[in-house]
């Protein structure tokens, strides 16, 4: 996936290194043992309620691995510039989606919501 900031195109990559980085930020913690569970368990669920802190983070840890990098102000400006949010949402989930690194997670995301 690519984003275009002041008219310069960033890629958004969502691969392992990517889960990896969520799972060191965001891990599921449960009687004190930390699980590598926070894409699953924290970021999808946010992304599909529309977290916007949630998306910036997404977002800039999915270009850390690419060049050239964002910061965070860069994509904190382009979320508060948006001008179609609820298409940006549906772009990122559709690309986490499309990945190897994302697909079963979203699946079982999905489960568990049709089962709920």
């Amino acid at each position: 996936m690519d984003i275009t900031i002041n008219k310069k195109n960033y890629s958004l990559k969502f691969g392992v290194k990517f889960v990896r980085k969520i799972d060191t930020q965001l891990p599921l913690e449960r009687d004190g043992i930390k699980f590598g569970m926070g894409l699953v368990a924290k970021v999808i669920p946010e992304l599909t309620t529309g977290n916007t802190n949630t998306l910036s983070n997404v977002i800039l840890w999915a270009n850390e691995t690419e060049k050239p990098k964002l910061d965070q102000d860069m994509v904190d400006n382009y979320i508060d510039d948006c001008l179609d949010i609820e298409k940006l949402f549906d772009e990122v989930l559709g690309a986490i989606k499309e990945s190897n690194s994302g697909k079963l997670a979203m699946r079982s995301f999905e489960k568990a919501e049709m089962e709920a």
